[in-house]
C-alpha cells in the first residue's frame, strides 16, 4: 500500500474515505494536494474505479498543472485519462461539444477582461450614455457578479434596486447580444452557459452525471454561486463529491467567492464526513500560533487548531511606522542589519507587498541607500502588446466574427482607420443586424461590383 505509506492518520482518513460527500478542512501547509492526488490514486489502484470516470477542479492552470504531474508519478498508467482542470477549462470543453441546443457554436472565441471592456465601452456608447461617466470597469464587475449569481439581463433587471443598476442592466442587455455576434463568450458565461446548458436538456446532464463516479474540488471556499451550483450539478447523482478547503484562506470575495459555501455543503450534503487537516509541515510552531489568534477572530469559519513538529522559530515582530516613508526606512535597515550583522546575503531577504503601488517607496529607499534588488514583476507574456495583436488576428482567422478581435487590428499596421469610420461601421453593421467583418465583406463586394461596370 505504497499510496497510503506516506500519510499521517488524518491524511490517510480522507484518502481511504471514498464513499459519499466527504468535506476536507485543510489548513495552510497541510498537505492537501497530497491527499487529493493520493486519494485519485487509491480509487484507481484500489478500488479500481476507472480515471475516466474521476473528474479533479482546481482554481488555476498552474494548480492544475502540479496535479497532472503528480497523478503521473503515482498512476503513470492512467493520468492521461482524467479529467483534470479548472472550473473555467473544464465548462469550455462541455460548451464545445454540447453547447450546440442552448445556441452556442463550437468555434466560439473566448474574451478575457481587455476583450470585455472593449467590447463594454461600445455597448455604454450604444446606450446613449458616456464610458468616461460609467466606468466600463466598474460595470463589468457588476455584470459579472450578476451571471456568478446565475442572472440573466432580464433577471437581474428585475430586481434592480437604484438608478446605477437600472444603468448596467441596459447596458447587460446589449453587451449579450453583442457577444453572441461576434460568436464569444466571456469568462463568467463559461460557468452560467454550462450551468444553463444542464439544465435546460437533462440528457446532457444525465451523460455527464453518469460518467463521472467520483468529484474531487480544490480550494472550494474560494468557489462563487455558480461553481457551487455545477458542483451539486455534476455530482447530483452518485454524490460522490470530495471538496477540500478552508474558510480562513478565502482571497477571492472580489470575484464572488462564497465561503459560506463550505457551510452550505454540510446543508445540502447532511451524510457528509468532515476530516480536519490540521498538522502543517511548512511553518513554525510561532507562526502557527500567531496565525492562530488572528484566525480565531473571524466569523463564519470552522474551528481547528494546526499545530505543527517542526521547531519553535523565531519571534513574531510587529511593526508600526507613521507613514509609507517610514516604513521603506524600516525595511532597508533591516535588510542591511541581517546582511552586515547576521551573516545573511541580499538574496536570502525577501519584501512583500499587497499592492504594486506600494513597491514605488520601497524602490526609492533601496535605490537611496545603494542597496541592490530585484522587482519580482512585469508584463506577462500573453499581456504584451504584440503578443495580443498576433493572437487576435489568429482568433479572427479562426472566428471571423469577432468584433473586438478585429478592432484591435483593423489599424496594425496602421492603415489609416480612425475612430469615426469604426464608428460608421459599427452602426452600419447594427442597421444590417451583422457582425463588423460581414459588413466591411459586403461593402467589399459591393466596389468590387462596381469597379466592374462599364
Amino acid at each position: 500500500m505504497d499510496i497510503l505509506s506516506e500519510l499521517n492518520p488524518a491524511q490517510r482518513e480522507a484518502v481511504e474515505t471514498i464513499s459519499g460527500p466527504v468535506l476536507i478542512l485543510a489548513g495552510p501547509g497541510s498537505g492537501k494536494t497530497r491527499v487529493i492526488t493520493h486519494r485519485i490514486a487509491y480509487l484507481i489502484k484500489v478500488c479500481g474505479v476507472s480515471p475516466r470516470r474521476i473528474m479533479a477542479v482546481t482554481f488555476t492552470n498552474k494548480a492544475a498543472r502540479g496535479m497532472a504531474d503528480r497523478l503521473y508519478q503515482l498512476v503513470p498508467g492512467s493520468a492521461a485519462e482524467l479529467t483534470i482542470g479548472t472550473f473555467h477549462a473544464i465548462c469550455a470543453r462541455i460548451l464545445r461539444i454540447e453547447g450546440k441546443p442552448v445556441g452556442i457554436d463550437s468555434g466560439f472565441v473566448i474574451y478575457d477582461s481587455d476583450d470585455q471592456l472593449s467590447l463594454l465601452k461600445r455597448c455604454i456608447q450604444a446606450v446613449g450614455l458616456d464610458p468616461k461617466q460609467y466606468a466600463p470597469r466598474a460595470i463589468q464587475s457588476a455584470i459579472s457578479a450578476a451571471k456568478s449569481a446565475l442572472l440573466t439581463p432580464a433577471e437581474y433587471g428585475r430586481l434592480a434596486a437604484s438608478y446605477y443598476e437600472e444603468i448596467v442592466q441596459r447596458v447587460y442587455e446589449r453587451y449579450q447580444p453583442s457577444l453572441a455576434e461576434s460568436n464569444a463568450l466571456d469568462f463568467d458565461d463559461l460557468l452560467m452557459r454550462a450551468v444553463q446548458l444542464f439544465r435546460q436538456v437533462p440528457e446532457v446532464l444525465d451523460r455527464y452525471q453518469s460518467r463521472y463516479l467520483h468529484l474531487q474540488v480544490d480550494e472550494f471556499q474560494d468557489t462563487n454561486p455558480v461553481q457551487y451550483e455545477l458542483v451539486k450539478l455534476l455530482g447530483g447523482k452518485h454524490r460522490n463529491v470530495c471538496v477540500v478547503g478552508d474558510p480562513d484562506q478565502s482571497i477571492y470575495s472580489w470575484r464572488a467567492a462564497d465561503l459560506r459555501n463550505i457551510l452550505y455543503f454540510e446543508r445540502d450534503y447532511p451524510e457528509a464526513k468532515v476530516i480536519l487537516l490540521e498538522q502543517n509541515y511548512r511553518s513554525t510552531q510561532i507562526i502557527l500560533e500567531t496565525a492562530n489568534h488572528i484566525i480565531s477572530a473571524n466569523e463564519q469559519r470552522k474551528p481547528k487548531n494546526l499545530w505543527t513538529e517542526n521547531q519553535a522559530g523565531l519571534p513574531v515582530e510587529v511593526v508600526e511606522t507613521y507613514s509609507e516613508q517610514e516604513e521603506a526606512q524600516f525595511v532597508v535597515n533591516e535588510v542591511t542589519r541581517l546582511a552586515e550583522r547576521e551573516g545573511f546575503r541580499l538574496g536570502d531577504c525577501a519584501v512583500m507587498y499587497r499592492t504594486n503601488a506600494q513597491s514605488r517607496v520601497l524602490e526609492e529607499a533601496f535605490l537611496r541607500y545603494g542597496v541592490p534588488y530585484r522587482l519580482v514583476a512585469g508584463t506577462r507574456f500573453y499581456d504584451r502588446r504584440e503578443v495580443r495583436d498576433v493572437i487576435a488576428y489568429l482568433r479572427l482567422v479562426q472566428n471571423p466574427h469577432d468584433s473586438v478581435s478585429l478592432r484591435r487590428i483593423i489599424n496594425v499596421p496602421p492603415r489609416g482607420v480612425g475612430q469615426r469610420s469604426l464608428e460608421e461601421l459599427s452602426r452600419w453593421a447594427q442597421e444590417l443586424g451583422v457582425s463588423e467583418f460581414e459588413a466591411l465583406h459586403r461593402l467589399a463586394r459591393s466596389d468590387t461590383e462596381k469597379e466592374k461596370q462599364p
